[in-house]
């Protein structure tokens, strides 16, 4: 279609986490197993293989492996096309990354943090599936911990209710110590549109994405974090150098990189 530059986005429903191959780690690895046929790769990274092999720019919205391994991280650097990722931040996490900065600035220290998500849709019948909701709780509750410092009792729990359709619906618990060891909670609720609050975002990243490739950026573009829950660092890995996971942190890095394009 004579088109500049093409952005792919893995929106497709999420997997179970990948099992380790000795393949994921080296590029040269990865190509002989594929040249003989060899099963290596879950579908998201043959998603994610095949875009950076044709050159574009590639984003993970979903928990899903996608480009998060090294030796497709070594492929996007030789074909000098950036990717960013992953799992995007709408909800319940968005949230988590407001209140868990403020809990940290004002020293109170967070003893469990506990959710509960209801969801309908296409999203909710593959999460009735333990093993794909064992990759999005990972990722769920990677912004806690990340945020304050150590590690919080509690747990994520996702249940699938077919009548709610593309609505979702959030519930946490944060239990927390004031001064002097005073115990309380705070409790919130949160409703929404799955795919009203998606939709914007991935606008956004494919104009972002586009802008980056078009400015000869490649690898990890880690300055889109604001967008994810488990946001890639500068060397590629999760947590990596380069992630804050404080949504006023992470805006302000996205508008100082975007400003400087």
């Amino acid at each position: 279609r004579g088109l500049d530059r093409v952005v792919v986005i893995n929106v497709a429903s999420t997997e179970p986490p990948a099992g380790e191959h000795r393949a994921h780690v080296s590029l040269v690895a990865l190509l002989a197993a594929l040249a003989s046929g060899t099963d290596v790769l879950p579908a998201s990274s043959l998603y994610a293989y095949a875009a950076l092999t044709a050159g574009c720019p590639y984003v993970d919205f979903t928990p899903s492996t996608g480009a998060r391994l090294p030796a497709l991280d070594r492929l996007a650097r030789r074909r000098g096309v950036p990717y960013a990722g992953r799992y995007g931040k709408t909800g319940e996490t968005l949230l988590k990354s407001v209140l868990a900065p403020m809990f940290a600035q004002r020293a109170l220290r967070v003893r469990a943090w506990s959710g509960t998500n209801l969801l309908g849709g296409g999203d909710g019948a593959t999460l009735a599936d333990p093993a794909a909701a064992a990759a999005k709780n990972a990722s769920k509750s990677l912004v806690v911990g990340e945020t304050l410092g150590y590690p919080v009792d509690g747990q994520v729990h996702i249940d699938y209710v077919a009548d709610l359709g593309d609505w979702k619906t959030a519930w946490d618990h944060v239990v927390f110590d004031g001064f002097l060891g005073a115990r309380m909670s705070l409790q919130f609720t949160w409703q929404g549109c799955d795919s009203a609050l998606a939709a914007p975002l991935i606008l956004d990243l494919a104009r972002l994405m586009a802008l980056a490739h078009a400015s000869g950026r490649t690898g990890p573009v880690h300055e889109l974090a604001f967008f994810f829950k488990d946001p890639v660092g500068a060397d590629g890995t999760t947590g990596g150098p380069g992630v804050d996971h404080a949504l006023a942190a992470q805006y302000e890095t996205l508008r100082s990189w975007a400003a400087s394009r």
